[in-house]
């Protein structure tokens, strides 16, 4: 399985460069790879799209505290390893336009800082992508396109070519394409509720 060393050497791979022994090592690569690596990796995971391994889930119980205002009763905090929210409490999405949706939608609760306010009953379930760092954990495409973004990113201040970056943004989005053709990369669909008028036809 790759190793944090691993991916910054198939960066550097990517740009021409020699590899490093470790991400630790004094040489200008590895410093400059060591500042570029968390910034990607966490934009990378937050998407746009969603990997397929970052997927948890997580049961939240409520906070004795409650909103100050607003129309939510119930607060919860989001665990420390979530970077993005994808379902917030039990959803029901219709199978076809012949039903109808009731909710709950995005209009059902409100994300404000690290804490979902909604009237939901605790606990409260939550799928998020979660902020991976075990990077055993990865799956190959993901270090495939976010080696292909290091590089990218870095590029600049290893080489100072402008048309080695242009090839590398090229290299980035293919690979990000391929994860999506091979499945490590989604978009799940979103159901909104249908309003009064769509529902008051179903009566």
């Amino acid at each position: 399985m790759a190793s944090q060393t691993d991916v910054c050497n198939l960066a550097l791979s990517y740009l021409g460069q020699s590899s490093i022994a470790s991400i630790s090592d004094n040489s200008n690569a590895a410093r400059v790879l060591n500042i570029e690596f968390e910034p990607i990796r966490r934009a990378l995971l937050e998407g746009p799209g969603i990997w397929r391994f970052s997927f948890k889930r997580a049961s939240l119980p409520s906070l004795t505290t409650v909103p100050v205002s607003g129309p939510f009763t119930t607060m919860y905090a989001m665990p420390s390893d979530c970077l993005r929210p994808l379902q917030i409490g039990d959803m029901w999405p219709g199978l076809d336009l012949s039903d109808y949706r009731l909710g709950p939608t995005d209009a059902d609760y409100s994300i404000e800082g690290r804490n979902i306010l909604c009237d939901y009953g605790s606990p409260l379930s939550l799928q998020y992508v979660a902020d991976v760092t075990d990077v055993t954990q990865w799956n190959p495409n993901f270090v495939i396109a976010f080696a292909a973004n290091l590089a990218w990113s870095a590029c600049e201040r290893l080489t100072g070519s402008d048309s080695k970056q242009k090839i590398l943004e090229s290299r980035k989005l293919k690979a990000q394409s391929d994860a999506l053709a091979a499945g490590a990369l989604v978009n799940p669909s979103t159901h909104p509720a249908d309003d009064s008028w769509v529902a008051c036809r179903m009566q």
